[in-house]
């Protein structure tokens, strides 16, 4: 999953992916604006075949966040 999460931010962010780790925070660390950090929950949704609702979009700071949410999501 972490693989997954990895390759899904470089797409929007020029940084190594060995860089990118669960404490990975997308705001203070990559500096993801909300509306790219919507396109990568976006391709997420689109990948894994799920829904994520904007409620939860809050919850979901750092690549941690978001591995454990998507692993949930996927049980």
């Amino acid at each position: 999953m972490l693989s997954m999460i990895r390759k899904t931010i470089i797409e929007f962010v020029d940084i190594d992916e060995e860089k990118i780790t669960e404490e990975t925070n997308f705001i203070t660390d990559l500096n993801i604006n909300s509306y790219d950090f919507a396109n990568i929950i976006g391709r997420f949704e689109d990948n894994l075949g799920i829904e994520i609702p904007d409620r939860d979009l809050r919850k979901l700071e750092t690549v941690k966040d978001v591995q454990e949410y998507l692993i949930k999501k996927l049980q």
